[in-house]
């Protein structure tokens, strides 16, 4: 019986001594983040974590608690350490591996506050990440090469999908690819985003790069004839304002004036803007105007207010009603 008490003796002396071990190991990482020596306090915190949580005594479960907040934090701190190095170096392939240091570490900080249930530090991390993508991916953009460009892009819209100038980065590149459906999928998500200050320059933006690709796809297809190949994008366009302009020209340029005099009104109800409103009316009393309907003609073309439109809408109005 003394024999088995003194090996319990014998336990709770290892125990305590493993107890101060941990608390030790903990001090010691603490005076590493002093020092930035962020990745040798990184692995101070791991032997925390994993030594300290079969602890009983409440200072080293104290201790494991806090170095499960701190380690994302040093991983963080590791990742933006090496990003920022990475926008120093010059030689590509040193600027290129440390911008791969900056990720690993910035997704170690991602996994291991999600592990560690930290929402707050995971979102801090995953920003950071979004941000780190946006300078690389801009290098290879600047330099003209968009297809790496837009791999790396599409990488920090993943990481942050509400990073709005890493969307249209990325849908820049694709336009810049001539990848149409691409460019507008990720134009068509931002323009979708909550209405309000915070994103709405962001989806300004996005619906004039919309406007803008499109009026360019539209005009190479009617260099090619190809009106019906508008039409049926113009059922793939989200934006409904877009998609009406796109098929009243559409229909226009095809002499189909029934099909504009029918879709007119409700597309220019649609538009946003002068110049969008003014297109669709354009075109509408123009159609009224082959259609032989003078009356309604006038009615339409006075109703367009912005150039290039407004200066030969008055001038068929002035012929119409001479």
């Amino acid at each position: 019986m003394k024999k088995f008490v003194l090996m319990v003796v014998a336990l709770m002396g290892l125990t305590a001594a493993n107890a101060q071990d941990v608390v030790a190991v903990y001090n010691e990482a603490g005076k590493a983040v002093e020092a930035k020596n962020y990745a040798k306090a990184a692995e101070l915190y791991e032997s925390v974590i994993i030594d300290g949580s079969e602890e009983e005594s409440d200072a080293a479960l104290q201790c494991v608690e806090n170095a499960k907040k701190n380690l994302p934090v040093m991983y963080q701190r590791m990742g933006t350490s090496a990003a920022s190095a990475a926008m120093k170096a010059t030689d590509p392939k040193a600027k290129d591996a440390k911008f791969a240091e900056a990720i690993a570490n910035l997704e170690k900080a991602i996994a291991k506050s999600k592990a560690y249930r930290n929402t707050r530090t995971a979102a801090s991390a995953a920003n950071a990440l979004g941000k780190v993508y946006q300078v690389q991916g801009g290098t290879y953009f600047n330099a003209g090469d968009y297809a790496k460009a837009a791999e790396i892009f599409a990488k920090g819209y993943a990481a942050d999908n509400k990073n709005t100038a890493m969307a249209m980065n990325l849908a820049e590149s694709y336009f810049k690819q001539d990848k149409y459906n691409e460019g507008m999928k990720i134009c068509s998500e931002v323009a979708a985003l909550p209405a309000g200050q915070k994103y709405d320059a962001a989806i300004a933006e996005a619906k004039a790069k919309m406007a803008q690709y499109t009026n360019n796809k539209v005009a190479a297809m009617q260099q090619a004839n190809d009106l019906d190949g508008i039409i049926a994008m113009a059922a793939t366009i989200a934006d409904q304002a877009l998609a009406q302009r796109v098929l009243v020209q559409a229909y226009f340029a095809k002499k189909d004036y029934d099909k504009v005099i029918e879709l007119g009104e409700a597309a220019a109800a649609l538009q946003t803007d002068d110049e969008s409103k003014s297109a669709v009316y354009f075109n509408l009393g123009s159609a009224y105007n082959a259609k032989e309907q003078k009356d309604k003609a006038i009615e339409a073309l006075k109703k367009v207010t912005a150039e290039p439109y407004a200066t030969p809408a008055k001038a068929a109005v002035a012929g119409l009603t001479k």
